[in-house]
Parts: C-alpha cells; structure tokens; sequence
C-alpha cells in the first residue's frame, strides 16, 4: 500500500456502491473469485468489502438494475472538503447534505451528494472511517495500492455526445478533477472517445467513455483495483482461470497509463480490472495529449486470441 508521488492530493476515490439484482451471486464472486476482504455490511446493504484498512471501499445493494448506485470522493482536509463544495456550488450543481443516518450507512463523518451529468451520484465526504481490525487477505497477502490515491478508479459511460461532453465538463469544472489525456478510436459508426480524470497520483480515478450507436444496459463499465505488482496481477489471473471466471480481456497494457491488467465480467455484467505498475501523475506532468489506441499489447478478447493461436 504505497503512498506514490508527490503532487497535492485534494481529493481520493473513496467508495463505489453496487446495485445488484444477485447480491448473493456478486458477494460469492467478490470474496472467492476477486479475493476481497469482507467488511461490515452498513445496514441496508447486503455486503460490504475491504481492499486496504478502511471500514469498506464497496458495498453492494440488492437493486432492481446491476449499476453503480453511488462513487464516493474522500476531501483530504476540511479545507479541501470546504473548496470543493464552494467550487461545485459555483459550478451551479445542486448540493444535497447527507444526513446523518446516510453519513453512518457510508461510514463517513459527514458529506454531500450531487447528480452529474453521467447519471451516477457523487458523494464528496470527509473522514471514511477505518476498520476494526486489520486488513488481512490471503488472496492479496501484500494489498492493493491505496495509500494518498483511494481505492483505484471507476469508468462510466456516457449515453450521447452530449452528455460525455457535459460529463467532462462537470468532471474538470465542478467537482476540481484534472485531465490527465483522452482516447479517440476511430470506427465506422463514429469515433469512440474517452477521457481520464485524476485527483491525486493516481492516473485516473474516474474516466468518462462515448461509443457511438452503442447501447449500454448501464453506466458502470469497470471498477479498477490495483494490486502491489505485475506478479500479483498474474497470480490474480491464473485464480480466475482456475474459478472458470468469464474474463472480457486477457493481460495487456495500456498505452496511456501504463497498466498492466485483466477484465473479467461480474455476475451483473460489469467488469472489474485487477492491474499493477500503472503511471503516476507528478506536479509536473506534462503528457495530456490524445491516444488512438487503448493497449500496446495484450488485452486480447479471450475468443480472438484463441481464433488467433488457432490460425498460426
């Protein structure tokens, strides 16, 4: 769990909660398959889970669509905490105070809550509480990299142009985050973009994705957690072959943050990226510019790349 760079570090991914239409299926696959540590349940929820020694980092509701319900940023101070919520007021959002049976649900000493455009609710909260006892995994003896840059990251889509433009806006504007650098990928049916969002070192916390013509059944795409290497990746990966998990997307790495990772798709459609050696952003970065491709190499459909070992 190692506390990486050195810029200002105003806010950090705290939470994500899961809506689940099979909170039991999704538990079973989060504690044996992902290998989190179970945390307490806040009441109301069906399970709660530890990725370093805070009280949770996700919690999953049954819920009557598999979605993101809430993403959860941590203020590092009560000034950055105050900042914040001046410049998303400026930004003219809506600010709605949580209450203080919310506030012990989500294990926070107090926060606010606010809709973006991308459709998923904003918690900004000060003071996520630790656990009562030790982080302790034997899937992830050695953690997940949390230390100044919160849980890892989450990306959403967008549903039109407008929207995704609206979304970075918001994302750069009102709630203070920083572009870190965007993808287009040109298709016949229109270019996909995305853009990268970071608060702290991390290279992203949160990035917003358009495809074109593309339905999505929901605004989650992936969650991100960050293991402490590239041999803990692996190791995570050959558990979810042994578990017959249904991965998206073999190993590979990124052209944009440099991490090295697999996708594998959740009981309720979402994906969840276990990855390592990711990029860290510096006061200093200088490397906001446009990608066309989202991997080096690797991160393979699992039926292409055996249709391409099978054609060799």
């Amino acid at each position: 769990m190692t506390d990486r760079g050195n810029m200002d570090r105003p806010l950090e991914a705290a939470y994500v909660g899961i809506g689940s239409t099979d909170p039991e299926a999704l538990a079973h696959w989060l504690g044996d398959v992902v290998g989190l540590m179970p945390g307490e349940p806040p009441r109301g929820a069906h399970s709660a889970w530890r990725v370093d020694g805070k009280a949770h980092r996700l919690w999953v509701e049954a819920a009557a669509r598999d979605d993101a319900l809430a993403l959860g940023f941590e203020a590092t101070s009560a000034a950055r905490y105050s900042a914040t919520l001046t410049r998303l007021e400026r930004a003219g959002a809506a600010l709605e105070p949580m209450t203080a049976e919310t506030c012990a649900l989500r294990r926070v000493r107090s926060g606010v809550a606010v809709t973006p455009p991308w459709g998923v609710r904003v918690e900004v909260v000060q003071g996520l509480a630790d656990a009562a006892t030790p982080y302790a995994s034997a899937a992830h003896p050695r953690g997940f990299m949390t230390a100044g840059n919160g849980f890892g990251h989450v990306v959403l889509m967008a549903a039109d142009a407008e929207e995704y433009a609206a979304s970075c806006q918001f994302a750069t504007e009102a709630l203070g985050l920083s572009l870190s650098d965007w993808l287009r990928l040109p298709r016949p049916e229109g270019d996909m973009h995305a853009s990268f969002f970071h608060c702290n070192p991390r290279h992203h916390s949160v990035a917003i994705v358009h495809v074109p013509g593309a339905r999505h059944e929901r605004r989650l795409n992936h969650v991100n957690f960050e293991v402490a290497s590239v041999v803990d990746v692996g190791r995570a990966y050959e558990r979810f072959l042994n578990a017959k998990a249904t991965l998206s997307n073999t190993i590979g790495q990124h052209a944009n943050d440099g991490m090295v990772s697999f996708y594998a798709v959740s009981p309720g459609g979402w994906r969840i990226e276990i990855g390592a050696a990711g990029r860290t952003i510096g006061a200093d970065w200088s490397d906001v510019r446009e990608y066309d491709r989202i991997s080096d190499w690797g991160h393979q459909p699992p039926a292409a790349l055996a249709a391409m070992l099978a054609a060799k």
